[in-house]
């Protein structure tokens, strides 16, 4: 598999606000706050992910639910809102432009968090009013009409769109792949070392699963350019993704050194993708900013098919991703770089691009 250099983006932001899951489509709060109304500001931020020498960016679609998506009076899906499309194709358009392509993630383990905002319709009156949701949107997978709503309504449309016969297919170039969720570690039943306290229906492995080889098999016929991925948190639990039942194209493993209650966590770095004991290629799908040198060297040696820092964003304590080990990896492997690249060339060149990041 080919050495792909990305970047996790997985919102975008703007100073004062973080976006999370409203990049894409209205939202509970009932206002639009999507790409395609901050078109000219995403696009600044691709084409400063492509002056990095970066050819991919992580982006986080639905997240906890909050936006994109129409729900029933049951809370279930019955397909994508109105500006859903809109900002989606503007994020490719502006993709396409600086020479990136997208791994979308469509769904974050937040979804199942107790406590998520929502806005519901009274039945009688029909007035609406700001509420939390006790289990997060845990009844949309948890069921088969919420799980197929999800990928028949929503989902589905939106895979073929991109595909080679679909109303954008133009644009299918700029999509990488899919991800059904984000660190799903941490709402599986059976991993209660991993469980989240935050979720209170946990979804059984075997469902989760059937709703990973669910989505492997719709991008595959739907738009067949396209991989199919997992953003795995612990290492311990990657063995898991590697059935052939799920479908999947490559793996990714999250790398963060530290420990939990029960003591140090084991890490991917420091060994090797061949000693993984997995048949896919793995990506470092997430590692944190302040080492992205030291990410970068040792996944490139060490047979990864990339190392993705966290993040482009910069809205959390890892901060944002340095200039100069870009520029060093580059300088290393100019064939792996974006050919928009700013970092390849010499400090002087750049410096007053460096000082706009």
């Amino acid at each position: 598999m080919e050495y792909l250099h990305g970047c996790n983006y997985p919102w975008s932001a703007d100073g004062s606000t973080v976006y999370y899951g409203l990049d894409f489509g209205a939202n509970a709060w009932g206002s639009h706050l999507g790409v395609s109304t901050r078109r000219e500001a995403v696009a600044r931020d691709l084409a400063g992910m492509a002056a990095l020498g970066f050819t991919v960016a992580r982006w986080f679609v639905f997240g906890d639910g909050r936006a994109g998506i129409v729900y029933d009076d049951r809370g279930l899906p019955v397909g994508p809102d109105a500006h859903l499309f809109a900002d989606l194709d503007a994020a490719l358009e502006c993709a396409r432009e600086a020479g990136l392509r997208i791994d979308f993630v469509l769904l974050d383990h937040r979804w199942l968090f107790s406590g998520l905002a929502d806005t519901l319709a009274d039945p009688i009156t029909g007035l609406t009013y700001e509420a939390e949701l006790p289990e997060g949107r845990a009844g949309v997978l948890l069921s088969a009409a919420g799980r197929d709503g999800l990928f028949d309504d929503v989902i589905r449309p939106m895979i073929r769109r991109y595909g080679p016969s679909g109303a954008r297919a133009d644009l299918g170039s700029a999509v990488l792949g899919f991800e059904f969720m984000n660190e799903p570690d941490f709402v599986v039943e059976e991993w209660e070392r991993d469980l989240s306290q935050r979720v209170r229906q946990p979804l059984r492995f075997d469902l989760l699963a059937s709703l990973v080889s669910r989505l492997s098999e719709l991008v595959h016929a739907e738009h067949p350019g396209a991989l199919t991925t997992i953003g795995c948190a612990r290492l311990h639990n990657l063995w898991a993704w590697d059935d052939e039942a799920l479908g999947l194209d490559v793996l990714q493993v999250h790398s963060y050194p530290q420990t939990d209650a029960s003591g140090p966590l084991a890490d991917v770095l420091g060994t090797p993708a061949a000693t993984l004991g997995v048949r896919r290629p793995v990506i470092i799908g997430e590692c944190p900013a302040q080492r992205t040198g030291e990410y970068l060297a040792f996944a490139k040696g060490a047979g990864y098919a990339g190392a993705w820092p966290w993040s482009f964003s910069g809205t959390d304590a890892h901060g944002r991703v340095p200039v100069e080990p870009l520029r060093e990896f580059a300088a290393r492997h100019p064939d792996l770089v974006n050919h928009k690249s700013q970092v390849t060339n010499h400090k002087s060149e750049t410096q007053n691009h460096d000082d706009s990041l």
